[in-house]
């Protein structure tokens, strides 16, 4: 929750100084970012946190580690290389691009720490280690913006600091949590990565379709509509963050309702929180229809009046997408999870093939409801999934 904070909080300072170019740049620096970090991860830390038995070593954690965050650092200098060569980018904007994707690297390989320390049911040193570290990153590269206001130097300044950081915390921690590295397979860590690929899959395609409408715009549009289209943007994950208060504490008990065969009553509880989700995004859309822009202008120090029509349809494409986490909770919870990647596949694609084309059609108002019809489409696939495994438990019983 602290990484998706970052970006609010330090777009809050830049906004401010540049709400024209560099508040354009840092957005989709960290979109890149961002989708860098799951390639990095791999998907790797659930299935290392959940490895109890231990079927790989803590070493062959560690050196598949060292294979996907090269894998992460050479995806990136391509396709930074790609869009500055193509002129796309100039050298300013790859610059920082490149920074914010080396803390994302940082992120990355301190997952596999993290991840063993979870194993061994130390969660919370890990955790007390990456809020130290985001927040003094945050806290520094907002104070540096504000007294410098040159985004490279504070990208560059605040990636040594965080390395420091990270180097200085894990290296303290692990000192004091001596674990038996175990034996090294090459053969295994191959085993680990295919069996983490489907995974893999799925996050990153969750990351790219919840960041593609910026992907679109950073390769048709200039900095400036990247940053307003982000400032519409950002209430969006408002409903996702909010619905998360209405399911997540209840999952554990619907999936012992389901384990329990007590069908009829699952499928009425799974009623009742969709009727709540939809509630809830009718009543932050209302809101928004008559404080959104307000407030955005007030947070951001910008003029946001043209954007109320493009909010209000992000806003609704947020509900969608709240829907579609609770659907993918709920088809996890039943055990039909391997279906899921189709969607995401088909919305992937249909976001590379015409989102660009999108942009340049009808600019950011096309590209937000482009996204909004894209979680609908995500949504009522989802939806009629569920249908479909709920006729299927209907008739089993």
């Amino acid at each position: 929750m602290l990484n998706s904070f970052q970006t609010v909080v330090i777009l809050m300072v830049i906004s401010r100084i540049d709400p024209v170019n560099d508040a354009g740049i840092f957005v989709i620096a960290y979109a890149i970012g961002n989708l860098m970090l799951t390639i990095g991860r791999y998907g790797i830390r659930q299935f290392q946190a959940s490895d109890v038995v231990e079927k790989y070593s803590y070493r062959e954690y560690y050196y598949s580690r060292i294979l996907t965050t090269g894998l992460m650092l050479a995806i990136s200098l391509a396709y930074i290389g790609f869009e500055y060569g193509t002129g796309q980018y100039d050298g300013n904007k790859s610059i920082v691009v490149l920074l914010i994707c080396l803390v994302k690297w940082i992120d990355a390989f301190e997952d596999v720490f993290h991840g063993m320390l979870q194993q061994h049911d130390r969660l919370d040193i890990g955790g007390k280690i990456l809020t130290v570290r985001l927040f003094l990153y945050t806290v520094l590269y907002m104070v540096l913006y504000a007294v410098t206001k040159d985004l490279i130097l504070t990208s560059l300044i605040s990636l040594l600091v965080s390395f420091a950081l990270f180097v200085l915390l894990n290296g303290m921690a692990l000192k004091s949590f001596p674990v038996e590295k175990g034996e090294l397979s090459f053969r295994k860590i191959g085993a680990m990565l295919w069996e983490c690929f489907p995974l893999f899959g799925s996050t990153f395609l969750i990351m790219y379709i919840g960041n593609a409408p910026k992907y679109a715009i950073d390769s048709v549009l200039s900095n400036q509509d990247q940053a307003s289209f982000n400032y519409v943007f950002m209430p969006v994950f408002v409903i996702s963050l909010l619905s998360n208060f209405i399911y997540q504490p209840v999952l554990n008990k619907l999936a012992v309702i389901w384990n329990q065969r007590e069908t009829s009553r699952f499928w009425k509880l799974i009623a009742k929180y969709i009727a709540a989700i939809l509630g809830l995004t009718a009543a932050v859309a209302l809101g928004g229809y008559f404080l959104g822009i307000p407030v955005l202008n007030l947070i951001y120090g910008v003029h946001l009046e043209g954007y109320l029509l493009h909010l209000e349809i992000l806003l609704v494409g947020g509900g969608l997408l709240a829907l579609i986490n609770f659907f993918t909770m709920i088809i996890t919870i039943v055990r039909f999870q391997k279906y899921l990647i189709g969607g995401y596949i088909i919305v992937s694609l249909a976001f590379l093939l015409f989102g660009s084309k999108c942009v340049q059609a009808y600019g950011v108002l096309g590209i937000s409801c482009f996204y909004t019809l894209s979680m609908l489409f995500l949504a009522l696939l989802f939806f009629l999934l569920l249908v479909a495994i709920a006729r299927r438990s209907s008739k089993n019983q």
